[in-house]
């Protein structure tokens, strides 16, 4: 079950004789082109190559960066059906994982410790984060310090990552059963866990995998555990196939080397409770929004056929509002400022990514329908 925030997506096929409402999805005058075509003989699907992250990893590829809003009120305007739809299929967000690591050194001890653990108990069991894929581990591994500067420590997760909230009961009851104590081998713990991620995400490439990194400190003891070495670690993921690195920063970190961290895993900067332990929850509520990815998959074609892509078209209908359409635009260039949305590839696409302002007003959104109609020439940026 893929993660789908709190959006519904209804299967598109559309019943013939229905009139179209005037203003999107025109092209009802086509007499109902297919949305799927014959493939043609030299027609082959690409596929991804092997690889894997380690601390020498150096380039990669990188995950496709979530791209836009909506056309303004008036434009679009199609209602509930499209006579021009004319294939049933269901298209949905590409799933959201996430593997959390969270610093039990013993300075997270006392009021730090039961504010974090509070907080990553209530976001498991939040019921918007229910299709989430979640994981969770903590360093150090260990009060003794015995193998904590060792990367290779931290690749087995204290908890696999599972999907919410059939995995919330493991997850919960790690938390509890975990106390603080020993100090912040922060390099290593990040560079075994990215590792996990990196191998996760070759495993399911059409997943969104992120890894958020909780501390109240910097890095401290082993050899080559600095800021430096740990923003490089996290620069190193995000090059090799995407796997981006959030940070939040509790009090008795130093903001600025945690920022250079986040920075380097693509995150732009720490996100800050070092004032306000009880902001954890909402900083988490916050992670969760931005790293939904704006993409859809599109599913696959009927045998032997392949999809018209010039006959596609993406609507968005907000909680009390009729349904708006998204403009298509040539690819991310093309967005500008405005909606929109493009393929990953145009000759042989598998995802439908929307553009900044569109993927901004899509995560905006508590309850929404988005509608991929197949079959409709789409309204052009």
């Amino acid at each position: 079950m893929s993660f789908r925030r709190h959006f519904v997506f209804a299967p598109f096929l559309v019943a013939a004789g229905i009139a179209a409402q005037s203003g999107g999805c025109a092209a009802i005058d086509d007499e109902k082109k297919p949305a799927w075509r014959p493939r043609p003989d030299d027609a082959a699907s690409s596929g991804g190559g092997d690889g894997a992250f380690d601390a020498s990893s150096a380039t990669g590829g990188t995950s496709l960066g979530a791209g836009g809003g909506l056309s303004g009120a008036g434009e679009g305007g199609f209602g509930a059906s499209s006579s021009c739809a004319q294939a049933s299929a269901e298209a949905t967000l590409v799933p959201l994982d996430m593997l959390i690591l969270l610093d039990r050194s013993g300075s997270m001890l006392g009021s730090k410790w039961s504010g974090v653990t509070s907080a990553l108990s209530a976001f498991v069991n939040d019921a918007a984060s229910t299709g989430m894929n979640v994981g969770l581990t903590y360093f150090p591994r260990s009060s003794n310090g015995q193998s904590d500067c060792n990367h290779t420590s931290y690749d087995d997760l204290a908890v696999a990552i599972g999907e919410l909230p059939r995995n919330t009961p493991e997850l919960t009851a790690s938390i509890r059963s975990t106390s603080p104590g020993g100090g912040t081998p922060m390099r290593p713990a990040l560079q075994g866990v990215l590792t996990n991620a990196t191998a996760y995400k070759d495993a399911n490439p059409s997943h969104k995998v992120i890894v958020v990194l909780a501390t109240d400190g910097d890095p401290s003891g082993c050899s080559g555990n600095t800021v430096a070495s740990t923003a490089e670690m996290a620069q190193k993921a995000l090059r090799y196939n995407g796997v981006q690195t959030y940070v939040i920063a509790v009090q008795g970190s130093t903001l600025a080397n945690l920022d250079q961290i986040a920075a380097a895993g693509g995150t732009a900067r720490a996100f800050d409770v070092t004032t306000d332990i009880a902001a954890f929850s909402a900083k988490m509520a916050e992670i969760r929004a931005s790293a939904l990815p704006c993409e859809l998959l599109i599913p696959a074609p009927p045998a032997g056929l392949v999809l018209d892509t010039s006959r596609v078209a993406v609507r968005l209908a907000p909680q009390g509002a009729g349904p708006l359409e998204i403009p298509k635009a040539d690819d991310a260039a093309d967005c500008g400022t405005g909606p929109g949305w493009y393929y990953d590839d145009d000759v042989l696409p598998k995802k439908i990514i929307l553009c900044p302002a569109s993927c901004t007003t899509v995560q905006r959104e508590v309850h929404a329908e988005l509608d991929v109609l197949f079959g409709c020439a789409p309204t052009l940026n």
